[in-house]
């Protein structure tokens, strides 16, 4: 029992560290990977911390002027995967937080027995970002990091990011459903969005050609995929489509946006 206790002490500490860093970087490609951003696995690792909290940079991506003058500022992302052999019976993930001198500050596993590449690499991440449930990521000068050359001033402190309890009526699907199927307008073309058994379908309203699918995944995330955009979707408090992800052309994380027209 008092090792157990120890052990939890250690791993809330390790938690805390976190929010001693002002960024965390995601690379666009982990070592495993064949391409950048294969499977959606880093535009979903982005979107997950963003859901805690933490202000995100894909190495792609422009970074803020502190960041480029001192790299300290950060964390960095590392997401190794013991699951390339091909008789391996599940998928395990390892989430890895290093600093700027590759000092490991926190990490976290997590593994699943889904068949299908794809979903058994998202399962298994969302199952390494259990251990994140109930904390309020909050960037601090504490005194002890020597990585940021500013402090507070004197008597101000930086209000933690609190999550407001949900208090949900509805189920997660039912309020998605509600949300998403509509009519919509990008570039001066009009879409709709419908129900699927497997999901949802973008259609083009003039073509009734098929767009995108768009998926509710298990931990309550939505993807969209298409031909040429594959990222992660979020409904904004305008009811607008807002889509996140890496585009390969420009060698960028890009956001595009349904607008809502009823």
């Amino acid at each position: 029992m008092v090792f157990s206790t120890q052990i939890k002490a250690q791993e809330t500490q390790e938690l805390e560290d976190l929010n001693y860093f002002k960024y965390v970087v995601i690379p666009i490609q982990f070592k495993f990977q064949k391409k950048d951003n294969e499977y959606l696995i880093n535009s979903l690792v982005k979107h997950l911390l963003n859901e805690q909290g933490f202000e995100t940079f894909m190495d792609v991506e422009d970074k803020p002027k502190d960041l480029k003058f001192n790299n300290c500022l950060a964390l960095y992302v590392d997401l190794q995967s013991e699951s390339e052999s091909f008789f391996s019976l599940q998928t395990e993930l390892n989430l890895i937080f290093r600093d700027c001198n590759n000092q490991i500050i926190f990490e976290s596993e997590g593994q699943s027995k889904v068949k299908d590449f794809k979903e058994s690499y998202h399962d298994a991440l969302y199952k390494a970002f259990e251990i994140f449930e109930g904390s309020n990521f909050y960037y601090e000068y504490n005194g002890k990091n020597s990585y940021d050359s500013s402090k507070f001033e004197e008597g101000e402190q930086k209000s933690p990011i609190k999550k407001e309890p949900k208090k949900e009526t509805k189920s997660f699907e039912e309020t998605v459903k509600e949300k998403l199927i509509g009519t919509y307008s990008l570039f001066n073309e009009e879409y709709s969005i419908s129900k699927i058994e497997a999901g949802y379908i973008l259609t083009n309203t003039a073509t009734a050609e098929k767009k995108a699918f768009i998926n509710v995944t298990s931990n309550n995330s939505l993807l969209f995929n298409s031909d040429t955009i594959n990222g992660t979707l979020v409904i904004n408090d305008d009811g607008d489509l807002e889509v996140e992800y890496f585009n390969n052309a420009s060698g960028k994380v890009e956001k595009a946006t349904l607008y809502r027209v009823e």
